[in-house]
């Protein structure tokens, strides 16, 4: 069935029925070491329908429960369980609820731009798949945060939720040499990690480490490093009391200036007020 012309305006209806848990990267910014923007667990109802024209992040979207629509090559077509969404960036979707039962849908939005997309497709997709690992995965990392939130758990699961996404979407696994190496940093962050030692335990080229990490993190290796490090300062910070210039040194920082100015940068707070 061709999709009427109100699937091609933008449009954002939620009815006041619909129910979502949400979890987004400014209260959570462990979800941008995906990097996710958004993600949750949807109950949705008519009266709702999404139309996008042009999609701002790539996303991934799951049918669990229920039945929905959404428009592929300009025709309507049911969205069904076992059935999954690809929406590439700078993209057309649309999506609703049919039926009298709740659809019920898991979901991420990745934090990237059309420049550096992480679905490369060229249009929306509705793929079969097996959703297992994704749905449980996700509702695990929903259920930490509304729970302990240990940073420990929360940075595992959001790793093993990317990993799972893009599996089940069809694209690149991060290459293994990266895991090697980034097991190695998270070993020892104090070190004094720099570009040449870390090409050298990956067994690469310092500009080759820099094009996967750009590729699998959409930033430098640096950055990652800088990630790594605050992650276990965030951990330090909420289980234990030790002061916050003994952390700084065991996660790398001399200077409780610099510290703060990248835990401010990552996680958007001083690390005294994020202890609080």
């Amino acid at each position: 069935m061709r999709a009427p012309d109100e699937y091609f305006r933008e449009t954002h209806m939620i009815g006041s029925e619909c129910r979502e848990q949400m979890l987004n990267s400014d209260h959570f910014p462990v979800l941008r070491n995906a990097p996710f923007i958004w993600l949750g667990y949807s109950e949705l109802v008519q009266p709702y329908r999404i139309v996008r024209n042009r999609s701002v992040h790539s996303h991934i979207i799951a049918t669990i429960g229920g039945l929905g629509r959404t428009v592929i090559d300009g025709e309507l077509v049911d969205f069904a369980p076992g059935q999954v969404m690809l929406g590439p960036v700078g993209k057309y979707h649309a999506f609703e609820p049919i039926g009298d039962e709740p659809w019920r849908t898991v979901w991420v939005f990745f934090d990237d731009v059309e420049k550096s997309p992480v679905l490369r497709g060229d249009k929306v997709e509705l793929i079969e798949a097996d959703t297992t690992d994704f749905v449980n995965t996700l509702m695990m990392l929903i259920r930490e945060a509304a729970g302990a939130a240990q940073p420990a758990a929360m940075s595992a699961l959001v790793t093993l939720l990317d990993v799972c996404a893009r599996r089940m979407a069809g694209g690149e696994v991060v290459d293994e040499r990266l895991w090697r190496l980034w097991m190695r940093v998270e070993s020892d962050p104090a070190h004094d990690w720099n570009v040449a030692e870390m090409a050298a335990i990956a067994c690469m080229s310092e500009e080759h480490l820099r094009r996967l990490c750009n590729r699998f993190y959409q930033h430098s290796p640096a950055e990652h490093l800088m990630h790594i490090r605050m992650r276990r300062a965030a951990t330090m910070l909420r289980s234990s009391q030790e002061p916050v210039d003994e952390i700084a040194l065991r996660v790398g920082y001399s200077s409780m200036y610099s510290f703060s100015t990248a835990f401010r940068r990552w996680g958007g707070i001083p690390p005294s007020v994020f202890r609080r």
